[in-house]
This record gives structure tokens, sequence and C-alpha cells, in this order.
């Protein structure tokens, strides 16, 4: 295995309905002793967060999250620490129900050929995206943020028991439609404006999201751009007949799709619109979003 130093693992216990706990001792005896004496298992939201920035701080080589992209997210905002200088690698060992960000590095979600990328040092920098709200707190996200439709659809499907990945969302997006219109939004793209009725706005730093969705299939995570894909006022029909499509990446022609490659935009509306990040809803509007290049090293 590359000599990475100290190793801590980081396991959502919850995370695919317990795949990432059974994981562990697999997991622990193919790191080694040295990683046995460094596991956490979460027992709180953001308790992730906290130890990663420990580990980091005591200048731990490499930290490995054991769940999906919510668990990613948050071991992520751990180890990029701007005041710190370190450069901490971030192990993703697929064990969440959507894990989405994997499919995006072309990895797939098969475990121990996740490990074995960790064994062999197989190191890539990717970008990262920074939300900013009206309160002036921050977070970091990895895959995708959303505003509007697909944040009450992301609430809606961490509560669901249904099956699989896509499954989840789709009923979790079926949901919102019934329960929510669409938002009255302004959305400033790196200093162009644009403005009206919209179900949502999502902020993609890779490709997939909801389980397999494409919603913006050109999306690169290491290309120094986020894309904004501002979705319309569109009808429950409209959504319907057009879900296909998103899952084939064939959706982007639709009159009520916009899709801009950006640095920065923000998003703010004379309502209170939800926002997620990676899946978890964390605030609402007004957001700012902004990429940092190249922050995060994962293996």
């Amino acid at each position: 295995m590359t000599d990475y130093g100290r190793i801590g693992v980081i396991v959502n216990p919850r995370a695919g309905k317990g795949r990432a706990l059974a994981l562990l001792p697999w997991l622990v005896a193919e790191l080694g002793p040295a990683a046995a004496r460094h596991v956490h298992v979460t027992a709180a939201p953001r308790e992730a967060t906290a130890v990663a920035r420990r580990f980091a701080a005591e200048g731990f080589g490499l930290v490995v999250a054991v769940g999906g992209d919510g668990t990613v997210n948050e071991v992520a905002n751990g180890v990029v620490d701007p005041g710190s200088g370190a450069d901490v690698a971030l192990g993703i060992v697929p064990a969440g129900r959507g894990s989405d960000l994997v499919r995006g590095l072309g990895w797939g979600r098969d475990a121990p050929a996740a490990m074995a990328r960790i064994g062999r040092g197989e190191a890539r920098r990717i970008d990262l995206g920074r939300a900013t709200f009206g309160d002036g707190s921050s977070r970091l996200f990895v895959n995708v943020a959303g505003v509007g439709l697909d944040a009450a659809a992301a609430a809606l499907a961490a509560r669901s028991r249904l099956p699989g990945s896509t499954a989840p969302y789709l009923s979790g997006a079926t949901g919102a439609l019934l329960r929510h219109g669409s938002y009255p939004m302004t959305v400033d793209i790196d200093g162009t404006p644009l403005s009206g009725e919209m179900r949502a706005v999502i902020i993609a730093n890779g490709g997939y999201f909801g389980g397999g969705l494409r919603i913006v299939p050109g999306a690169v995570l290491d290309d120094g751009w986020l894309d904004a894909a501002l979705v319309g006022d569109l009808s429950w029909l409209d959504v319907a007949r057009n879900a296909p499509r998103v899952f084939r990446g064939t959706h982007l022609e639709h009159p009520k799709f916009t899709l801009r490659s950006a640095r920065s935009i923000r998003v703010g509306s004379s309502r209170r619109v939800p926002v997620q990040l990676d899946g978890e809803v964390v605030g609402t509007t007004p957001v700012a979003f902004c990429v940092a290049p190249a922050a995060l090293r994962v293996v």
C-alpha cells in the first residue's frame, strides 16, 4: 500500500441501510493496524466534519470516508481547510444509496476496487464548489448543489424507505412537485442576470445526481468551472414526460431548460427557497456559489 503516513477512517453507520458499518471489519483488515487505531463511527450529523478536521490538524495523510455522497461531503468539509495548508487525501469507499460522485469519477461502486485504488495511491485532484449564505456562513460541496424543487426532493428522498438509489429521489421529486409550485428566482451567472418563475436551479460540479440522473451531462469535476442548470416553470406532466430524457442526458434542448458554465452564481428570491448540498438541505436563499479549482485530492 502507498505510504500515506497516518490513516483515519470515518464511517457513517446509517449509509446504505447499514452497508457501510458491515464493511468495517474487512476495511480495517485491508488498511492494516495503523488505520485500525483511528476508526470513527459517527453518531450525529456534521460529526464527520469535526473528526476529519481533527485528523487533518494532526497531520494525517489520508482520511477514508465510508458512506454515500453526504458522508463524502462532510469529510471534505473537514479536510479542506484554507488556513491549515495541509493537503490531506480523501479516500472514498462508496457504501451509500446514491454515490453519484463516484459515478462522475468513473470509479463505480465496488468497495474492493475502491480499496485497490487507495492501496495504489491513484489520486485525482478535483474542484469543489462553495456555497455562501445570507448570514455569512459557507459550506463546500463536492458534486451537486440544488435550489428549489431539487432541494425539496432531496429532503423527501432522505426519508424514503424505497430500495436502490434512483427510486427514492424520483419519489421525492414527485412528492415535491405535488407539494410545491415554482419559485420566483433571480440568478446572476458571472454578472449576467436571469429571472423568472423556476422549478429549480442546479449547480453541478459533477455530471450525475439523484441516483444516476444526468441533469448536466457535460459537467467535469476538474475543469475549473461549475455548471448552472435553470429549470423553468414546467408543469407536472411536462416533468413526467421529460424524466426519461434526463437519464439519457438528452433534455438539453427543452425550451424551459437553460444551461450555463460559470465560476460564480448567485440565487435570490422573494421567498425562502431551500438549498441542498450533496443531498443534504443546509439552508435557504439567498445563496452564492463559487468554484474552488483543484481543491481536493481524492483516491
